[in-house]
Order: C-alpha cells, then sequence, then structure tokens
C-alpha cells in the first residue's frame, strides 16, 4: 500500500494538473465489483444499485483536489434528487474518526450521500485509480460510461448534461 505521505505528495503534485479535469465519455465496460461498508457499518454491494446512475468517487481527506469538489457533488445530489442516481463516494484507507472530523468541516453544504470505506484499498486497485481524486458515471446497467481524473465543478452544465443523458427518456403519456 502506498504511503499516506507519497500518496499526499503525488495529489498535491498533480493538483495543478488535474484539478480542472474534465468528465470524458469512456468506452463502455463493465464496472468492477464493489461490495464497501459506510460510516454506520452498513455494507453496500454497487450490484444494488442497478437501475440508478452512479457516480463512484473516490477521495482521501488530505487531499486537497478532493476536498474542493464535495460541496459540488452535493449540490448535483440536490439536483438530482427526483432522478434514479445514487453518489457512492469511496475514501482511501483512512480511519472512521478521520473522516467523520472531516465532515464536521462542512457547515452548509455538508455531503449527505454515502461514504464508503476502502480500508485496504482493494476498490481503488480493482477500479485502476492513480490519481485522487478520480471519478466514474456507471449506467443504469452497471457499465462505466464516463470518468474523470481530478476535481471538477459536478453541478455545472457540462457534467450534469452527461450525467443526464444515460437517465432513460420520459415516455409522453396519452390525456
Amino acid at each position: 500500500m502506498i504511503s499516506r505521505w507519497i500518496a499526499f505528495t503525488l495529489c498535491t503534485l498533480f493538483a495543478a494538473n488535474v484539478l480542472a479535469g474534465e468528465l470524458k465519455p469512456v468506452a463502455p465496460r463493465p464496472a468492477p465489483a464493489m461490495t464497501l461498508k459506510d460510516l454506520d457499518g452498513k455494507t453496500h454491494d454497487l450490484m444494488d444499485y442497478r437501475g440508478k446512475v452512479v457516480l463512484v468517487n473516490f477521495w482521501a481527506t488530505w487531499c486537497p483536489p478532493c476536498r474542493a469538489e464535495m460541496p459540488s457533488m452535493q449540490r448535483l445530489k440536490t439536483m438530482m434528487r427526483d432522478q434514479p442516481f445514487a453518489i457512492l463516494a469511496v475514501d482511501m484507507a483512512e480511519t472512521e474518526k478521520e473522516i467523520r472530523d472531516f465532515l464536521k468541516e462542512f457547515k452548509e453544504t455538508k455531503p449527505e450521500f454515502t461514504i464508503l470505506l476502502d480500508p485496504k484499498g482493494a476498490a481503488m486497485k480493482d477500479w485502476k485509480v492513480h490519481v485522487f481524486p478520480t471519478s466514474f458515471i456507471v449506467d443504469a446497467e452497471g457499465n462505466i460510461r464516463f470518468a474523470v481524473a481530478g476535481s471538477i465543478e459536478w453541478d455545472e452544465i457540462d457534467p450534469t448534461s452527461k450525467i443526464e443523458s444515460l437517465f432513460p427518456p420520459i415516455l409522453a403519456q396519452s390525456p
């Protein structure tokens, strides 16, 4: 496992280059399996989110770009509240206390999405994450459709329109 200091240094060095990431389409491929516990000890299996579009975000509390994008992720969750949408924020190898202390820093935009614990970095390896933050958009069938290495403003028009493109069309009903 990579040491926290090395990871922090890499995150800081790459921050200038990846801070303004772009959510890019990728060749659709099945998302790797992922079963992790949340801060309350509840197990979440990515398979249980079939039928929803899911933002899977890999982050850490010590990563400045990760911290910067959290408020926009919460705004995105609020914007998508009436859609089949979920956010799974996978924390990289930190303790529950470290994460809870970090969450206390948020006053008005406290994250209300699911935060998962990846204590040994297994999910990070399975998803081939090399930069923090890294995010994937998984469609309702469980396929990765978009990805971004770096921090973005999730509630801006480009990411939101790409995510919305994955929702099933609403069929017009006859009067």
